[in-house]
């Protein structure tokens, strides 16, 4: 069976492009979620590659939702930022003054650099909520000898406490 596109019947083209498009965004957005788990893994783990990949698979079961709320407000962040910088700085033409270009640029460069460590931090913490999710430890010791730093008077547990399931 072939099933072949009218191209005449422009609601049934418009309607194929937005699926489509939203295939394409929902897989891009699962990628990119699975992608940026996966570099904290390798960070905080002794695990690289397929394997990092691997787990942070396994880590986002039953946290897609949050992951993908937070990767669509990241890019719609950036993509705002990068609009306004094509906008103003690059298209800006003889409309704004090159030294208001040059403030703005900066500024516009400066947001983004502040939204990227923000990002990378919510990457960590939402790395640290999925293990919490799945009832993992998370080794205190392992995690400052690995960053080196001031682990304070940590005493370890006896028991394994975990943070109990809450939905908000």
């Amino acid at each position: 069976m072939v099933i072949a596109l009218d191209s005449d019947n422009s609601f049934l083209l418009f309607l194929s492009v937005v699926v489509i498009l939203l295939l394409f965004l929902v897989a891009h957005v699962y990628i990119t979620a699975l992608w940026h788990l996966a570099s904290v893994v390798s960070v905080l783990e002794p695990v690289y590659g397929f394997a990092a990949m691997k787990k942070s698979y396994e880590l986002l079961k039953g946290r897609v939702r949050y992951a993908a709320v937070l990767v669509c407000g990241y890019l719609v962040i950036c993509g705002v930022i990068g609009g306004m910088f094509s906008v103003v700085v690059v298209h800006g033409g003889d409309s704004y003054g090159v030294f208001y270009r040059i403030v703005i640029g900066g500024f516009l460069v400066g947001v983004l650099v502040i939204v990227n460590l923000v990002g990378l931090l919510a990457q960590s913490v939402f790395y640290y909520v999925c293990k919490s999710y799945h009832h993992q430890g998370i080794d205190k010791s392992a995690l400052h000898d690995h960053l080196g730093g001031y682990l304070g008077e940590y005493v370890p547990l006896k028991s394994s406490i975990q943070m109990e399931n809450m939905d908000i």
